[in-house]
């Protein structure tokens, strides 16, 4: 009996062994198969991504075709006539809002014939099997739409380039009917954390300080330091005129609430009582009632004021809002008989007056609440109207793209700079000047760096 004791043992020890080998290849293969899925379901997503990406490119260059038609002269939008041709006609006709569709860029660039509809294949990747051609990765966009009628600006601002031009080109609206200008800068990225102590107030004193960028560890490059989480001062220039607008009031100062021109510089706080006495460095723009910071048209109009000392507004800051800073900013009248502001000369600069750090930011222009050119913005909550939004055309570009690779789909919206043709922005120019008797021509801006800034829209 003992004999089959020690027998009956070694079989349960073999017995467990066996298992707790099975286990732990059974871990090892599945750890082996969520890896290769995880990598598949990666090079899928990328490759999808990259399909996404093909169909922004022909959108830009649909849009490229589409600037070209607009400069020729008796060009009327037209239904496609099934010849074949893609003509200017036909691309106007594409671009009215309500022919857009998820072909319409397709059509615009000949990928599509006319009447008809699908994807754009982009890559067949085929690979021979004993019994023939098997298709290992199929790359499409599916739907990319081109929109130039957009609610809002969005750009960013970087040390490489750190301003904006918006020329306010309206949709439905007029330049007069705009009231307040909606301004937020700073998004925070999903999982990024945000420090409000690195602008707070220091010592009790009215001012401002900013943390320093963390020091370069010996194996650490200087590339590889990210910037502290701190939303940047910001500059705001706006440019207005009426319809009486004359040379002799290029140099106009402000006159009571009216100016043509105004200079705002935004300093974010977590402070909300920042510059609200009066007697520091900032001026505060808090209205704790409303729960948000508002710039009158009074304080607009005094800064471009000789006789008034003007102070960098101190706008709060929360950690909870997306973007983190935002500021409403009431317009005054333009300088004139009329206080009607006209549409050609209705322009913003938003730069970074300190080019860092990095950041992205939003406009929108808001009208009276009764304004009907204007779409209204309701409270989900109590169904009334917030404010009332006036739609842009023609000032950005909102690409909306969407492609796949095999049944993996990914989507992607992008935002570019429209060159108006018929107000293009100088970049650079040439001033001749008088010295010592002989005429001078002077590069009034570096034609390096603006060039690269123009070559962006030449590649389109």
């Amino acid at each position: 009996m003992k004999r089959f004791r020690k027998g009956a043992a070694s079989f349960y020890i073999v017995s467990f062994s066996t298992l707790i080998l099975v286990i732990i290849a059974a871990s090892f293969a599945t750890v082996i198969i969520s890896a290769v899925t995880r990598a598949s379901n990666d090079d899928l997503s990328q490759s999808a991504y990259d399909a996404a990406l093909a169909g922004v490119e022909d959108a830009k260059l649909a849009f490229a075709n589409y600037q070209r038609c607009l400069q020729k002269a008796g060009i009327t939008p037209r239904e496609p006539d099934g010849d074949g041709a893609v003509t200017c006609e036909e691309i106007l006709w594409w671009m009215l809002p309500d022919n857009a569709d998820c072909d319409m860029v397709a059509h615009m660039i000949g990928r599509i014939p006319d009447y008809e509809s699908g994807e754009v294949l982009v890559s067949d990747t085929t690979s021979t099997d004993g019994s023939g051609k098997t298709s290992d990765l199929n790359q499409a966009y599916t739907c990319v739409k081109i929109s130039t009628v957009l609610r809002d600006y969005k750009a960013n601002l970087s040390s490489t380039s750190n301003y904006r031009l918006v020329r306010v080109s309206l949709d439905k609206a007029n330049a007069a009917d705009i009231k307040k200008v909606k301004f937020g800068w700073y998004s925070v990225k999903e999982g990024q954390t945000t420090n409000f102590t690195n602008f707070s107030t220091v010592d009790g004193k009215n001012r401002v300080t900013f943390q320093p960028a963390p020091a370069a560890s010996i194996d650490q490059s200087v590339a590889s330091i990210s910037q502290p989480p701190t939303p940047p001062t910001v500059q705001i220039q706006m440019v207005q005129t009426s319809s009486d607008y004359t040379m002799d009031e290029v140099n106009s100062l402000s006159r009571g609430d009216r100016t043509d021109r105004a200079t705002l510089f935004l300093v974010p706080t977590e402070d909300e009582t920042l510059g609200k006495e009066g007697d520091g460095t900032y001026e505060g723009v808090y209205d704790a009632t409303a729960e948000k910071n508002i710039i009158s048209a009074s304080q607009v109009a005094k800064t471009n004021s000789q006789q008034i000392s003007i102070k960098p507004y101190a706008v709060k800051c929360r950690e909870d809002a997306n973007p983190l800073c935002e500021v409403t900013i009431e317009l005054p009248n333009p300088i004139g008989k009329t206080e009607k502001r006209v549409n050609d000369t209705f322009l913003f600069l938003v730069a970074l007056p300190y080019g860092e750090p990095d950041t992205d930011f939003v406009m929108e222009f808001l009208c009276d609440d009764t304004n009907e050119l204007c779409e209204a913005t309701v409270n989900e909550v109590g169904g009334e109207v917030i404010e009332n939004t006036a739609y842009t055309r023609g000032v950005q570009i909102n690409i909306d793209s969407t492609g796949r690779a095999n049944d993996l789909f990914r989507r992607v919206e992008t935002r570019f700079e429209s060159m108006d043709v018929a107000f293009p922005f100088i970049y650079y120019a040439l001033q001749v000047l008088n010295i010592d008797g002989k005429n001078a021509v002077e590069l009034v801006k570096s034609f390096e760096v603006e060039y690269e800034h123009n070559r962006k829209y030449e590649d389109l």
